[in-house]
């Protein structure tokens, strides 16, 4: 179970991220070009799967907490 949580926990953590480098670099080409259709666009075309992905992967890793009994402070 540990092994999994951690796989789908690091699969979570570069779909999330790397969506949010898509919606910046997006947002950025249109902000250079003029184009706000561009910069609204992005976020309405990936916002909703990069929200939820981090919401998913921020799940996992309060489950991940319980399941390799992390306590508060430890490094």
């Amino acid at each position: 179970m540990k092994r999994l949580t951690m796989i789908l926990f690091k699969i979570g953590l570069v779909v999330f991220l790397a969506l949010g480098v898509v919606v910046v670099l997006a947002q950025a080409v249109g902000l250079v070009i003029g184009n706000p259709g561009l910069v609204s666009g992005a976020v309405s075309a990936l916002g909703m799967a990069m929200t939820v992905s981090a919401g998913v992967t921020g799940l996992l890793g309060f489950v991940m907490s319980y399941l390799f009994h992390w306590k508060a402070g430890e490094d």
